[in-house]
């Protein structure tokens, strides 16, 4: 993949001399040039509301908006009108959580490896039953039909790739099983999507969930995909806005699918600076971004094997992401502290405690880790750096 550094404006930032490592990726993303001036480009040359004005203004942000819902179906393999836009992956997830019409009584099923946002929303609105993972690391399959069988649920949620262990799961699979016991298969693609290509009519999920920070895209945009037979079935959850086509005294027409999903003013300047990052990606290539994506993740698992001070707290299997977590085998070091020296002394950034997964980290009864997951700027120099450093904490 060509040298992509220069494109970050945050490559460039110091501390105390030192030039930043950035190893909080799953967390979110560094933002290239070409978005920043994106969205500076509507601030100072055509803001204006969308669908709202007969002008120049706001046709041209319209069609800009129109212009990121075709990137990210492009991006997806499915059509423009089988994506809505949300304000992150946890807001995706929550609207499905709504759309369908689940009671308490309903079953859900998750994996002991979720993300808290594909947990809590199940949890608090219907029965959750969760699936265990092998020693692999991967979704154990045969446990999964077991509680398809017995419990016959309404939707199945598994996250695409943890943000603690970084280990792949087989999606595909995972739909086809869940379509035969007659379920919705509802996919958290909030680490996958941003590292690996996905074609959702080939995985055949339902839903498809993601964050646009998480893949150098500004903050306050989510996405949901859904398929188009699934979705007219779903319920209106939100209202307000721009999603209604005629309102008399006794009945109300709804515009049609996906804007019947989005009320209000969306984030206008947040889904155009992501029409931007979409573009840079695309324009990079998923196929040079997975090979490089590998590359790091093969040389950073290596590296780290190498150390005799740290030890994985959870299985990695061959299918993964770089995103390593692990502790140290000196216990009495605190995995704060140690993170605030990192940041500190060699402005070496990576996140330190739960990251949003208490459910796995209570699996293993371990209080937390040390995460560092990585992304398309970083490079081999700066993976040496971070293992020279902490090869000191013992």
């Amino acid at each position: 993949m060509r040298d992509i550094t220069e494109d970050f404006y945050m490559k460039e930032s110091s501390n105390n001399g030192k030039k930043l490592v950035y190893f909080d990726n799953a967390s979110t993303t560094f933002k290239p040039k070409q978005m920043i001036e994106g969205i500076n480009d509507y601030y100072k040359n055509y803001t204006s509301n969308v669908y709202r004005g007969d002008y120049i203004n706001s046709e041209k942000a319209s069609m800009k908006i129109d212009e990121c819902r075709e990137y990210v179906s492009l991006l997806l393999n499915s059509m423009s009108e089988e994506i809505i836009f949300t304000h992150n992956c946890s807001d995706s997830l929550n609207l499905v959580c709504n759309m369908i019409n689940l009671n308490k009584n309903d079953i859900v099923i998750c994996s002991d490896i979720e993300h808290h946002s594909n947990y809590l929303p199940w949890r608090n609105k219907c029965q959750l039953q969760v699936v265990k993972t092998d020693e692999f690391g991967t979704l154990d399959l045969k446990e999964l039909e077991e509680k398809l069988k017995r419990y016959n649920p309404k939707i199945v949620s598994i996250t695409a790739a943890s943000n603690i262990t970084g280990n792949i799961q087989p999606i595909k699979e995972i739909c086809e099983l869940v379509h035969k016991y007659n379920s919705l298969a509802v996919i958290d693609g909030c680490q996958y999507v941003p590292h690996n290509s996905i074609d959702v009519k080939d995985v055949d999920c339902d839903f498809l969930a993601f964050s646009a920070h998480k893949m150098t895209g500004p903050t306050g945009v989510g996405i949901l995909y859904g398929k188009m037979k699934v979705l007219k079935k779903c319920k209106i959850v939100k209202f307000g806005g721009g999603m209604v086509d005629k309102i008399t005294e006794d009945n109300i027409r709804y515009k049609e699918i996906p804007d019947c999903f989005e009320c209000g003013t969306p984030a206008i300047e947040n889904i155009i600076g992501f029409s931007y990052s979409l573009r840079y990606l695309l324009d990079i290539g998923y196929k040079d971004i997975e090979e490089y994506m590998k590359e790091l993740d093969t040389y950073m698992y290596n590296k780290l094997k190498e150390l005799d001070n740290i030890e994985f707290i959870f299985p990695i299997s061959k299918n993964h992401i770089p995103i390593f977590t692990f502790n140290f085998k000196n216990k009495s070091l605190d995995i704060h502290y140690v993170a605030k020296v990192l940041s500190d002394a060699y402005n070496i950034a990576v996140s330190a405690g739960y990251q949003c997964s208490q459910p796995l980290y209570n699996k293993f009864n371990v209080k937390g880790g040390i995460r560092a997951s990585l992304y398309i700027y970083n490079t081999k120099d700066e993976i040496d750096y971070f293992i020279d450093k902490i090869k000191d904490f013992k």
